[in-house]
């Protein structure tokens, strides 16, 4: 996992200081910011570094850092301001005030409030929280976004019942560990969206005070019961109705509906819309958020479509820190594919009873909590390592769970195994071994530790993963290989990120010859499917490593290469096929339409096939013709018939 403070800040610090010859050569960079350090903020005893190694070294005497950066080393003020990372709320305890407060008090203030789920909670000495949003892209600080983020974090700080006097992005907040951490998660929120949810407080509540309170959902099951979602079931706009019917359609799958019903549900819902959109759109939307990675609906998309506050949070069980042994949620991941993998990487049967048959691997008479299941799953099921499936509905409901990509799943696994084992010092005292600079130097910091914080271990030297590939040692997966052609490969025993490399190379030689761009191979579903079964293929042909068949790498790229062509010959040939037996159906206006369609497709800068595109074209002008050569022999055979009628009439009153 990548260290806490690179979360924070990212490209503005750098791993080791500049020599001056070298900020000669480049100059002084306008990325880069200072983070200021402090042992006490009430008498600005601060120091101010660039570097993670200088960070890591004085982490040790400092209590205090500033989430956000300056352009100044000198003076730690709004107006030397340039990187604004993280909107920041510090709950204060003292003086009575939230005396005996807990964080699943702090959880359900956030959580009632509608705001988004945190980065992070630090516990302060005084019984306090340090709460933390970290944004997904830096803000870069202007006097007219600084005052808007003291607006926010004000209004934010009145709601959780923060301290209003401590506001500012200049602020500093105590520098997190191992101890003082309570919670920790992978989210992100834009600045943009935090400003959303100030603006709808604001116009809420001048009709109702605590109006916010009923912007939060409490889980999945309740999702199509909140008055948000219910509006939207209301009917919408046509500009919105897309978007709606595929949220709607993540909302009904997160709340364990299948897709039949919910398609159902959604065709019923169409009736509403003005105009409403045809059936054959609303099945492509359900079809879509069935199929996707997404397992529930944007909480902004329904608050953009509803007008109204929505949100909705999943919290990891809160406990003391002495019963919080194992409770990380990705040290539960490992035990979660474990299991899976013992029954044959495939299982099924109700959620609920899925999860009371798994333990702990440190602890075996540990469960892992349902909530922390389910959540598990989701997060599995983003990252392609297992697909779920859900037959039926209520309590006859079975789950599915798969996993359909090992590489990834062993990965996982591995780095959970790591953090179980990691250990890092328990103190952040004043240590006599420190080095103390106030800009640059030191080393990178090391990874975070399995309880979320920063790990400051005294090891500082990195494990460099080797780049290379020896007899014994096969070298690294490549990162740019879509997994499941890595996974199709790995499974056969082909564990050389060299051989998969290559193996995918000619992949890309093979959709070339018919002018793919190589960036719509990865990015298409069908074509990755087409690619893993040309690995299926050549293995039947050409043997491998897991069977002890293998024929050697030459013959086996030459028939994946061949493979690969042929299959995407035959995906071709079956599309036009379809595509025309579609045509023949559409009426005139339809067809036009789709030609139209067609061609503002060949005009767009990246088109996936064009020669399919352009055949797809050539079959609507045939199919155009065609229609019209009907049209004029109908036409002339009428007027033929006519004119013989005519002349028979003629003939018999002569006759006369």
């Amino acid at each position: 996992m990548r260290n806490l403070a690179q979360q924070i800040y990212g490209n503005q610090l750098t791993e080791y200081s500049k020599k001056q010859t070298q900020k000669q050569q480049t100059g002084y960079s306008s990325r880069l910011g200072w983070v200021f350090v402090s042992k006490d903020f009430t008498k600005e005893t601060t120091k101010a570094v660039r570097t993670y190694g200088s960070l890591f070294n004085v982490s040790k005497d400092y209590t205090y850092f500033t989430p956000n950066t300056f352009y100044r080393n000198d003076l730690r003020r709004l107006s030397t301001l340039r990187w604004i990372n993280a909107v920041s709320i510090d709950i204060d305890a003292k003086n009575g005030e939230n005396e005996g407060m807990t964080l699943p008090d702090v959880q359900e203030l956030i959580t009632e409030a509608g705001l988004p789920m945190p980065s992070l909670i630090v516990r302060t000495p005084s019984k306090g929280f340090h709460v933390h949003w970290f944004l997904e892209q830096p803000k870069r600080a202007s006097d007219k976004l600084n005052a808007h983020y003291s607006r926010v974090q004000t209004r934010i700080a009145e709601i959780i019942q923060g301290d209003t006097n401590a506001i500012g992005p200049e602020r500093l907040f105590r520098l997190p560990t191992d101890e003082n951490t309570v919670y920790q998660s992978n989210e992100r929120v834009s600045f943009d969206e935090l400003c959303e949810w100030f603006q709808l407080v604001q116009e809420q509540e001048q009709q109702d005070v605590h109006t916010y309170k009923k912007g939060f959902c409490k889980g999945y099951e309740s999702l199509l019961n909140h008055p948000a979602v219910q509006k939207i079931l209301e009917g919408v706009n046509e500009g919105q109705r897309d978007t709606a019917c595929y949220t709607l359609a993540l909302a009904y799958k997160a709340a364990g509906y299948d897709e039949k019903t919910a398609e159902q549900y959604l065709h019923n819902w169409n009736q509403k819309n003005r105009p409403r959109m045809r059936q054959i759109e609303v099945k492509r939307k359900v079809k879509s958020a069935y199929n996707g990675r997404f397992h529930a609906p944007s909480a902004k998309k329904i608050r953009e479509l509803s007008g109204m506050l929505f949100s909705y949070v999943v919290w990891e069980e809160a406990k003391p820190r002495e019963e919080r042994t194992y409770s990380h949620i990705e040290e539960w991941e490992g035990d979660v594919l474990a299991f899976i993998r013992a029954q044959g990487g495939q299982v099924s049967g109700s959620q609920r009873d899925i999860a009371d048959q798994i333990t702990s691997s440190v602890d075996a008479e540990r469960k892992i909590p349902y909530a922390t299941f389910k959540k598990v799953i989701a997060r599995l099921e983003e990252q392609e390592i297992l697909s779920k499936s859900v037959s039926g509905k209520g309590r006859g409901a079975s789950t599915e769970l798969r996993i359909i990509d090992e590489v990834k799943a062993r990965r996982s696994q591995s780095e959970g195994s790591k953090r179980e084992n990691h250990t890092t010092p328990k103190n952040n005292e004043l240590n006599s071994n420190t080095i103390k600079d106030t800009v640059a130097g030191g080393t990178a910091l090391p990874p975070i530790s399995a309880k979320g914080s920063l790990a400051f271990s005294e090891h500082l030297t990195p494990k460099l993963v080797p780049t290379y590939s020896t007899k014994l040692e096969p070298a690294p997966v490549p990162g740019n290989v879509p997994s499941v052609f890595v996974s199709a490969l790995y499974n056969r025993g082909f564990i050389d990120g060299r051989f998969i490399f290559r193996a995918w190379g000619k992949v890309l030689l093979a959709f070339k010859a018919f002018g793919i761009p190589y960036a719509s191979i990865a990015a298409t579903a069908d074509y990755l499917r087409l690619s893993v079964d040309a690995v299926g293929l050549t293995v039947e042909k050409k043997g491998s490593m897991i069977a002890g068949d293998f024929q050697g790498e030459d013959s086996f790229f030459k028939y994946l290469f061949g493979a690969a062509k042929g299959l995407l010959t035959h995906y071709r040939s079956d599309q036009i096929i379809q595509f025309v037996e579609a045509i023949e159906g559409l009426g005139d206006v339809e067809l036009l339409h789709v030609g139209m369609e067609l061609e503002d497709e060949l005009k767009a800068a990246k088109v996936v096939d064009r020669q399919l595109v352009e055949t797809k074209l050539a079959e609507i002008e045939r199919e155009q013709s065609a229609r019209q050569r009907r049209k004029h022999y109908h036409n002339h055979s009428v007027f033929d018939l006519d004119s013989s009628l005519n002349q028979f009439k003629f003939f018999m009153k002569r006759d006369d």
